[in-house]
Protein backbone atom coordinates (compact mmCIF):
# COMPACT_ATOMS: atom_id res chain seq x y z
CA UNK A 1 0.00 0.00 0.00
CA UNK A 2 2.82 2.41 1.19
CA UNK A 3 3.82 2.71 -3.22
CA UNK A 4 0.44 3.62 -4.02
CA UNK A 5 0.01 6.40 -1.51
CA UNK A 6 3.03 8.06 -1.65
CA UNK A 7 2.79 8.65 -5.44
CA UNK A 8 -1.08 10.05 -4.24
CA UNK A 9 0.71 12.25 -1.22
CA UNK A 10 3.55 13.25 -3.61
CA UNK A 11 1.04 14.13 -6.19
CA UNK A 12 -1.31 15.77 -3.97
CA UNK A 13 1.49 18.23 -2.63
CA UNK A 14 2.12 18.94 -6.33
CA UNK A 15 -1.51 20.04 -7.23
CA UNK A 16 -1.03 23.98 -6.13
CA UNK A 17 1.88 23.83 -8.84
CA UNK A 18 0.28 22.45 -11.47
CA UNK A 19 -2.50 23.37 -14.00
CA UNK A 20 -5.04 20.46 -12.84
CA UNK A 21 -9.23 19.14 -12.90
CA UNK A 22 -10.94 17.27 -11.34
CA UNK A 23 -14.02 15.29 -12.10
CA UNK A 24 -16.33 12.67 -10.33
CA UNK A 25 -14.30 13.50 -7.45
CA UNK A 26 -15.27 12.39 -3.85
CA UNK A 27 -13.69 14.93 -1.86
CA UNK A 28 -9.95 16.51 -2.94
CA UNK A 29 -9.05 15.51 0.62
CA UNK A 30 -9.63 11.79 -0.60
CA UNK A 31 -6.66 11.95 -2.55
CA UNK A 32 -4.31 11.33 -0.03
CA UNK A 33 -3.26 8.78 2.72
CA UNK A 34 -5.92 6.13 2.61
CA UNK A 35 -8.86 8.60 1.62
CA UNK A 36 -11.66 10.25 3.38
CA UNK A 37 -13.04 8.29 6.58
CA UNK A 38 -16.16 7.83 6.48
CA UNK A 39 -18.73 6.47 8.83
CA UNK A 40 -22.55 5.23 8.50
CA UNK A 41 -24.95 7.91 9.74
CA UNK A 42 -28.01 8.21 9.58
CA UNK A 43 -29.94 11.71 8.37
CA UNK A 44 -31.25 12.32 11.91
CA UNK A 45 -28.01 12.18 13.37
CA UNK A 46 -26.39 13.92 10.47
CA UNK A 47 -29.88 16.72 10.51
CA UNK A 48 -28.16 17.16 14.13
CA UNK A 49 -24.91 18.29 13.61
CA UNK A 50 -23.63 14.55 14.29
CA UNK A 51 -24.40 15.44 18.11
CA UNK A 52 -27.29 12.05 17.69
CA UNK A 53 -24.52 9.77 17.21
CA UNK A 54 -23.77 7.64 20.75
CA UNK A 55 -27.66 7.31 21.11
CA UNK A 56 -28.88 7.05 17.10
CA UNK A 57 -29.54 3.57 16.06
CA UNK A 58 -29.76 4.36 12.58
CA UNK A 59 -25.88 5.56 12.55
CA UNK A 60 -23.66 2.19 13.05
CA UNK A 61 -21.20 3.28 16.03
CA UNK A 62 -23.04 2.83 18.98
CA UNK A 63 -23.93 -0.73 19.05
CA UNK A 64 -26.41 -0.58 22.10
CA UNK A 65 -28.69 1.37 20.46
CA UNK A 66 -29.68 -1.32 18.33
CA UNK A 67 -31.91 -2.33 21.29
CA UNK A 68 -33.68 1.30 20.78
CA UNK A 69 -35.97 -1.18 18.10
CA UNK A 70 -38.58 -2.72 19.44
CA UNK A 71 -39.53 -4.62 16.43
CA UNK A 72 -38.08 -5.64 13.07
CA UNK A 73 -37.19 -2.75 10.95
CA UNK A 74 -34.98 -1.96 7.66
CA UNK A 75 -33.42 1.40 6.54
CA UNK A 76 -31.45 2.74 3.48
CA UNK A 77 -29.56 5.86 3.53
CA UNK A 78 -28.50 7.63 -0.11
CA UNK A 79 -26.71 10.62 -0.39
CA UNK A 80 -26.31 13.13 -3.81
CA UNK A 81 -23.78 15.77 -3.33
CA UNK A 82 -22.56 19.27 -5.04
CA UNK A 83 -18.67 20.08 -4.79
CA UNK A 84 -16.28 22.69 -5.73
CA UNK A 85 -13.06 23.29 -5.14
CA UNK A 86 -9.74 25.22 -5.30
CA UNK A 87 -6.17 24.78 -5.03
CA UNK A 88 -3.60 27.77 -6.29
CA UNK A 89 -4.50 28.76 -9.01
CA UNK A 90 -6.79 26.35 -10.01
CA UNK A 91 -10.50 26.35 -8.94
CA UNK A 92 -12.88 23.94 -9.96
CA UNK A 93 -17.06 24.03 -9.36
CA UNK A 94 -19.70 21.80 -10.95
CA UNK A 95 -18.70 18.12 -9.43
CA UNK A 96 -21.34 15.39 -8.48
CA UNK A 97 -21.96 12.65 -6.99
CA UNK A 98 -24.73 10.11 -5.42
CA UNK A 99 -24.20 7.11 -3.69
CA UNK A 100 -25.56 4.52 -1.49
CA UNK A 101 -24.53 5.50 2.10
CA UNK A 102 -25.68 3.17 4.40
CA UNK A 103 -28.31 0.14 5.10
CA UNK A 104 -29.36 -1.64 8.23
CA UNK A 105 -31.74 -4.31 9.28
CA UNK A 106 -32.10 -4.06 12.88
CA UNK A 107 -35.26 -5.58 15.71
CA UNK A 108 -36.01 -7.19 18.62
CA UNK A 109 -35.44 -11.06 18.99
CA UNK A 110 -38.37 -12.57 19.99
CA UNK A 111 -39.69 -11.39 23.64
CA UNK A 112 -36.42 -11.65 24.82
CA UNK A 113 -34.37 -8.45 26.29
CA UNK A 114 -31.80 -8.91 23.61
CA UNK A 115 -31.75 -7.24 19.87
CA UNK A 116 -29.43 -7.57 16.76
CA UNK A 117 -28.20 -5.95 14.07
CA UNK A 118 -26.75 -5.73 10.98
CA UNK A 119 -25.45 -2.72 8.81
CA UNK A 120 -23.70 -2.00 5.62
CA UNK A 121 -21.80 1.54 5.15
CA UNK A 122 -18.97 3.45 4.21
CA UNK A 123 -15.34 3.35 6.27
CA UNK A 124 -12.76 4.89 3.82
CA UNK A 125 -13.31 6.55 0.66
CA UNK A 126 -10.93 6.79 -2.36
CA UNK A 127 -12.67 7.91 -5.43
CA UNK A 128 -10.91 10.91 -7.47
CA UNK A 129 -10.24 11.46 -10.70
CA UNK A 130 -7.16 14.31 -11.72
CA UNK A 131 -5.72 15.57 -15.22
CA UNK A 132 -2.64 17.59 -15.30
CA UNK A 133 -1.08 19.18 -18.40
CA UNK A 134 2.57 19.38 -19.03
CA UNK A 135 5.22 19.61 -21.23
CA UNK A 136 8.14 16.84 -21.90
CA UNK A 137 11.10 17.12 -24.23
CA UNK A 138 11.16 13.98 -26.38
CA UNK A 139 13.64 13.56 -29.94
CA UNK A 140 14.41 17.30 -29.26
CA UNK A 141 11.25 18.64 -29.65
CA UNK A 142 8.59 19.59 -26.71
CA UNK A 143 6.09 17.80 -26.78
CA UNK A 144 2.16 18.30 -24.44
CA UNK A 145 1.17 15.59 -22.34
CA UNK A 146 -2.07 15.01 -20.08
CA UNK A 147 -1.54 12.48 -17.47
CA UNK A 148 -4.87 11.45 -15.54
CA UNK A 149 -5.14 9.89 -12.28
CA UNK A 150 -8.16 7.86 -11.23
CA UNK A 151 -9.09 5.67 -8.24
CA UNK A 152 -13.15 4.42 -7.94
CA UNK A 153 -13.74 2.40 -4.35
CA UNK A 154 -13.10 2.26 -1.01
CA UNK A 155 -13.09 0.34 2.10
CA UNK A 156 -16.31 -0.53 3.51
CA UNK A 157 -17.26 -1.25 7.29
CA UNK A 158 -19.93 -4.33 7.30
CA UNK A 159 -21.13 -4.81 11.11
CA UNK A 160 -22.60 -7.79 13.28
CA UNK A 161 -24.39 -6.21 16.28
CA UNK A 162 -26.08 -7.60 19.54
CA UNK A 163 -27.13 -5.23 21.94
CA UNK A 164 -29.16 -6.01 25.48
CA UNK A 165 -31.55 -4.03 27.83
CA UNK A 166 -30.50 -4.71 30.78
CA UNK A 167 -33.39 -2.18 32.44
CA UNK A 168 -35.42 0.85 31.38
CA UNK A 169 -32.18 3.08 32.47
CA UNK A 170 -29.52 0.69 30.84
CA UNK A 171 -28.37 -0.96 27.99
CA UNK A 172 -25.29 -2.39 26.72
CA UNK A 173 -24.09 -3.94 22.95
CA UNK A 174 -21.21 -5.39 21.04
CA UNK A 175 -20.65 -5.47 17.62
CA UNK A 176 -17.92 -7.64 14.97
CA UNK A 177 -16.48 -5.25 12.22
CA UNK A 178 -15.53 -6.72 8.55
CA UNK A 179 -13.66 -4.27 6.83
CA UNK A 180 -13.81 -4.68 2.81
CA UNK A 181 -13.65 -3.58 -0.37
CA UNK A 182 -11.73 -2.62 -3.86
CA UNK A 183 -10.11 0.45 -5.46
CA UNK A 184 -9.01 0.56 -9.06
CA UNK A 185 -6.52 2.66 -9.95
CA UNK A 186 -5.36 3.61 -13.08
CA UNK A 187 -2.80 6.37 -14.88
CA UNK A 188 -3.04 7.41 -18.64
CA UNK A 189 -0.38 9.79 -20.12
CA UNK A 190 -2.21 11.14 -23.67
CA UNK A 191 0.02 13.17 -26.29
CA UNK A 192 -0.84 15.96 -27.71
CA UNK A 193 1.26 14.86 -31.39
CA UNK A 194 -0.84 11.86 -32.02
CA UNK A 195 1.97 9.67 -33.29
CA UNK A 196 2.87 9.11 -30.07
CA UNK A 197 1.29 6.19 -28.31
CA UNK A 198 -1.05 6.84 -24.79
CA UNK A 199 0.42 5.31 -22.38
CA UNK A 200 -1.83 2.95 -19.74
CA UNK A 201 -1.95 0.85 -16.76
CA UNK A 202 -4.16 -0.06 -13.83
CA UNK A 203 -4.04 -1.99 -10.57
CA UNK A 204 -6.80 -3.23 -8.61
CA UNK A 205 -6.31 -3.59 -5.10
CA UNK A 206 -8.46 -5.66 -2.45
CA UNK A 207 -8.90 -4.61 1.10
CA UNK A 208 -9.74 -6.60 4.48
CA UNK A 209 -9.80 -5.79 8.07
CA UNK A 210 -11.76 -6.49 11.17
CA UNK A 211 -12.49 -4.78 14.25
CA UNK A 212 -14.64 -4.85 17.31
CA UNK A 213 -16.98 -2.07 19.18
CA UNK A 214 -18.57 -2.01 22.57
CA UNK A 215 -21.31 0.74 23.95
CA UNK A 216 -23.75 1.38 26.50
CA UNK A 217 -26.26 3.95 26.87
CA UNK A 218 -27.54 5.17 30.42
CA UNK A 219 -30.11 7.53 31.65
CA UNK A 220 -29.05 9.00 34.80
CA UNK A 221 -31.91 11.46 35.51
CA UNK A 222 -35.25 11.64 33.61
CA UNK A 223 -35.04 12.95 30.19
CA UNK A 224 -30.96 13.06 30.40
CA UNK A 225 -28.83 10.48 28.95
CA UNK A 226 -25.03 9.73 28.38
CA UNK A 227 -24.27 7.29 25.55
CA UNK A 228 -20.22 5.60 25.24
CA UNK A 229 -18.78 3.87 22.70
CA UNK A 230 -15.18 2.38 22.05
CA UNK A 231 -13.95 0.81 18.98
CA UNK A 232 -10.94 -0.98 17.81
CA UNK A 233 -9.84 -1.53 14.56
CA UNK A 234 -6.74 -3.78 13.94
CA UNK A 235 -4.72 -4.06 10.51
CA UNK A 236 -5.99 -3.09 7.10
CA UNK A 237 -4.54 -5.85 4.30
CA UNK A 238 -4.18 -4.83 1.04
CA UNK A 239 -3.71 -7.42 -1.67
CA UNK A 240 -3.17 -7.50 -6.04
CA UNK A 241 -3.68 -10.38 -7.53
CA UNK A 242 -4.17 -12.50 -4.19
CA UNK A 243 -0.49 -11.61 -3.22
CA UNK A 244 -0.60 -9.26 -0.14
CA UNK A 245 1.45 -6.46 -0.35
CA UNK A 246 0.81 -4.62 2.94
CA UNK A 247 -0.78 -3.49 5.89
CA UNK A 248 -1.70 -0.79 7.55
CA UNK A 249 -2.34 -0.45 11.22
CA UNK A 250 -5.77 1.45 11.88
CA UNK A 251 -7.04 3.52 14.96
CA UNK A 252 -9.22 3.04 17.61
CA UNK A 253 -12.39 5.32 18.03
CA UNK A 254 -13.65 6.59 21.46
CA UNK A 255 -17.31 8.45 21.27
CA UNK A 256 -19.38 10.16 24.24
CA UNK A 257 -22.47 11.97 23.98
CA UNK A 258 -24.88 13.88 26.19
CA UNK A 259 -28.77 14.06 25.36
CA UNK A 260 -31.19 15.88 27.15
CA UNK A 261 -35.04 16.32 26.64
CA UNK A 262 -36.00 19.63 29.10
CA UNK A 263 -39.52 19.10 27.13
CA UNK A 264 -40.84 16.25 25.10
CA UNK A 265 -40.78 18.76 22.21
CA UNK A 266 -37.71 19.84 22.51
CA UNK A 267 -34.30 17.83 22.72
CA UNK A 268 -30.77 18.83 22.24
CA UNK A 269 -27.87 16.23 22.17
CA UNK A 270 -23.67 16.55 21.53
CA UNK A 271 -21.36 13.89 20.93
CA UNK A 272 -17.37 14.09 20.75
CA UNK A 273 -15.40 11.31 19.15
CA UNK A 274 -11.31 11.17 19.07
CA UNK A 275 -9.83 8.73 16.75
CA UNK A 276 -6.03 8.00 16.76
CA UNK A 277 -5.02 7.90 13.10
CA UNK A 278 -1.27 9.75 13.63
CA UNK A 279 -0.09 5.96 14.55
CA UNK A 280 -1.00 5.10 11.07
CA UNK A 281 2.26 5.02 9.44
CA UNK A 282 1.83 5.93 5.91
CA UNK A 283 5.14 6.64 2.87
CA UNK A 284 5.02 10.41 2.52
CA UNK A 285 2.38 11.55 4.01
CA UNK A 286 1.67 13.34 7.50
CA UNK A 287 -1.35 11.39 9.96
CA UNK A 288 -2.59 13.32 12.84
CA UNK A 289 -5.17 12.36 15.53
CA UNK A 290 -8.71 13.91 14.98
CA UNK A 291 -11.65 15.78 17.40
CA UNK A 292 -14.97 16.06 16.03
CA UNK A 293 -17.64 17.49 17.89
CA UNK A 294 -21.57 17.93 16.74
CA UNK A 295 -24.42 19.37 18.68
CA UNK A 296 -27.86 19.77 17.26
CA UNK A 297 -31.61 19.79 18.75
CA UNK A 298 -34.92 18.81 18.06
CA UNK A 299 -38.05 20.36 17.71
CA UNK A 300 -41.05 17.97 17.37
CA UNK A 301 -41.42 14.50 16.00
CA UNK A 302 -43.73 11.46 15.08
CA UNK A 303 -44.07 10.73 18.74
CA UNK A 304 -45.20 14.53 20.05
CA UNK A 305 -48.57 15.47 19.75
CA UNK A 306 -47.62 19.25 18.77
CA UNK A 307 -45.93 18.69 15.58
CA UNK A 308 -45.40 15.11 13.57
CA UNK A 309 -43.04 17.02 11.40
CA UNK A 310 -39.67 17.53 13.06
CA UNK A 311 -37.54 20.64 12.64
CA UNK A 312 -34.12 19.83 12.99
CA UNK A 313 -31.08 22.05 13.40
CA UNK A 314 -27.21 21.22 14.11
CA UNK A 315 -23.47 22.03 13.60
CA UNK A 316 -20.36 20.03 13.74
CA UNK A 317 -16.71 20.70 13.46
CA UNK A 318 -14.24 17.82 12.80
CA UNK A 319 -10.35 17.51 12.02
CA UNK A 320 -9.19 15.44 9.12
CA UNK A 321 -6.35 13.00 9.42
CA UNK A 322 -4.55 12.80 6.26
CA UNK A 323 -2.09 15.59 4.76
CA UNK A 324 0.48 16.32 2.36
CA UNK A 325 2.22 18.77 4.57
CA UNK A 326 1.76 19.88 8.25
CA UNK A 327 -0.77 21.49 7.81
CA UNK A 328 -3.85 19.60 9.08
CA UNK A 329 -7.01 20.07 7.54
CA UNK A 330 -10.69 20.38 8.72
CA UNK A 331 -13.91 21.20 8.32
CA UNK A 332 -17.09 22.96 9.66
CA UNK A 333 -20.69 21.56 9.00
CA UNK A 334 -24.19 23.17 9.30
CA UNK A 335 -27.21 21.11 8.74
CA UNK A 336 -30.77 21.43 8.75
CA UNK A 337 -33.62 18.34 8.48
CA UNK A 338 -37.00 16.87 9.12
CA UNK A 339 -38.78 13.65 8.37
CA UNK A 340 -42.34 12.53 7.53
CA UNK A 341 -43.84 9.54 9.37
CA UNK A 342 -46.46 7.65 7.08
CA UNK A 343 -48.19 4.52 6.82
CA UNK A 344 -49.77 4.24 10.33
CA UNK A 345 -46.32 4.95 11.45
CA UNK A 346 -44.71 1.92 9.75
CA UNK A 347 -42.51 4.18 7.24
CA UNK A 348 -40.62 6.80 8.03
CA UNK A 349 -38.65 9.44 5.57
CA UNK A 350 -36.04 11.75 6.30
CA UNK A 351 -34.20 14.13 4.58
CA UNK A 352 -31.03 16.55 5.76
CA UNK A 353 -29.22 19.11 4.05
CA UNK A 354 -25.33 19.73 4.98
CA UNK A 355 -23.01 22.68 4.29
CA UNK A 356 -19.89 21.74 4.43
CA UNK A 357 -16.69 23.69 4.45
CA UNK A 358 -13.00 21.70 4.33
CA UNK A 359 -9.84 23.86 4.54
CA UNK A 360 -5.90 23.11 5.27
CA UNK A 361 -3.04 21.44 3.36
CA UNK A 362 -3.00 24.15 0.92
CA UNK A 363 -6.75 23.99 -0.35
CA UNK A 364 -10.67 24.59 -0.01
CA UNK A 365 -13.98 22.86 -0.64
CA UNK A 366 -17.09 23.76 -0.19
CA UNK A 367 -20.12 21.05 -0.76
CA UNK A 368 -23.44 20.90 -0.39
CA UNK A 369 -25.12 17.51 0.08
CA UNK A 370 -28.07 15.99 0.74
CA UNK A 371 -29.28 12.81 2.36
CA UNK A 372 -32.19 10.83 2.17
CA UNK A 373 -33.18 7.89 4.51
CA UNK A 374 -36.36 5.05 4.41
CA UNK A 375 -37.12 2.77 7.19
CA UNK A 376 -39.57 0.85 7.08
CA UNK A 377 -41.38 -1.61 9.84
CA UNK A 378 -42.76 -4.50 7.65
Amino acid sequence: MRGGVAVLAVMAATLAAVPTSLAGQASLYGVVGLGLPGQPVGPRARALGWGLLAFDGSSAVNPATIGLYPRLTVEATATSSFRGFSTGATSVDGLRQTRFLFGQVAGRLGRSPLSFGASFGPYLDRTFDITSIDTITLRGETVEVADRISADGGVSDVRAALAWRISRQLQVGGAIHFLTGSTRLATTREFSDTSFVALRDSTQAAFQGTGLSVGLLYTFVPRASIGLAFRSDGRLKRTIDSVETDRVDLPISVTVGLAVAPQRALRWSATATWRNWSDVDLAGTRSFDTWAVGSGIELGGPDIGASRIPLRLGVRYAQLPFSPNADQPHEWIVTVGSAYPFASNRALIEATLERILRDGAGAQERVWQLTLGLSLIP
